[in-house]
């Protein structure tokens, strides 16, 4: 079973130590139809009154153990393929996993605005040991995301009541900024406008924009940041007078395959002096 699992790395090495997106994927997948079935069956099937329960209760404890896992692995699965290892690969990433059930690097810029093509990413490596070991500030998925909106909100209350973004909002985000079910609900929450205002409340500072370029590469890998949503982002950062900032910040994240093409369409210039 095992060995069938294996179609990454670990299929072809035996001497393979960390994660195979591919298998866990998969794992992911059967571990998800397992609790669906035992909960559906559940269900529809009731015990009736005076038959003793215990066996009900035991396949309960069995799928809340498969939705504690869940949770557990599919944040192992997202580390995993937004943080390849360096040592290079074929193939493109699998989908992201599902949910549990109820650039050109930035530098400092010099000489006259030229045409930026977003580089090529580079083919991400299979076998990687994110997510086997440490996986972030949080325990789970759902961990992350209440923490993202947390923050999400409190970047907005900031903005419309004319407030500094809190401080202990850049320090999650700075602390965070490698976490892909973070930075995912965290521009969920923000939207493309809202985005455009933490660019501003950055208010230049290098670190702060380093942690939202960082973050939204991340984010990339898993929120749709199409045309559509780029363009928007752009529009309210020009509203507010950091466009040319809001331009070298994702031209400088190292972002998905998928919004890499989607900023390659939108004709972006390299920015001068945008400090």
């Amino acid at each position: 079973m095992t060995a069938q699992m294996r179609t990454g790395p670990a299929a072809r090495d035996p001497e393979f130590r960390g994660i195979d997106p591919p298998a866990l994927n998969q794992v992911i997948k059967q571990l998800q139809d397992a609790q669906n079935a035992i909960r559906g069956w559940l269900n529809a099937h009731r015990p009736p009154p005076g038959v003793s329960t215990a066996g009900y209760r035991q396949a309960d404890q069995v799928a809340q153990w498969a939705a504690d896992q869940l949770g557990m692995l599919s944040r192992r699965y997202n580390y995993a393929i937004t943080h390849p290892s360096p040592g290079g690969g074929v193939g493109a990433p699998p989908p992201p996993a599902p949910a549990p059930a109820p650039g050109t690097p930035r530098r400092d810029p010099v000489g006259t605005p030229q045409p930026v093509k977003p580089p090529p990413r580079k083919a991400t490596p299979k076998p990687t040991p994110s997510g086997a070991g440490d996986i972030g500030n949080f325990p789970t998925r759902q961990a992350a995301g209440k923490a993202a909106k947390t923050d999400a909100l409190a970047v907005v209350a900031a903005v419309q009541d004319g407030r500094p973004v809190p401080d202990s909002v850049w320090k999650h985000l700075k602390a965070n900024a490698d976490d892909p079910d973070y930075t995912e609900k965290l521009y969920e929450r923000l939207g493309p406008a809202a985005t455009a205002d933490l660019l501003k409340a950055a208010d230049g500072d290098k670190a702060k924009l380093k942690a939202v370029q960082e973050s939204l590469g991340i984010a990339s890998h898993h929120l749709t940041m199409d045309v559509k949503w780029l363009r928007a982002c752009l529009a309210e950062a020009d509203r507010a007078g950091v466009r040319p900032v809001a331009v070298q910040v994702l031209l400088g994240a190292d972002m998905s395959e998928r919004t890499r093409t989607a900023v390659g369409k939108l004709d972006l210039h390299e920015v001068t002096n945008v400090a």
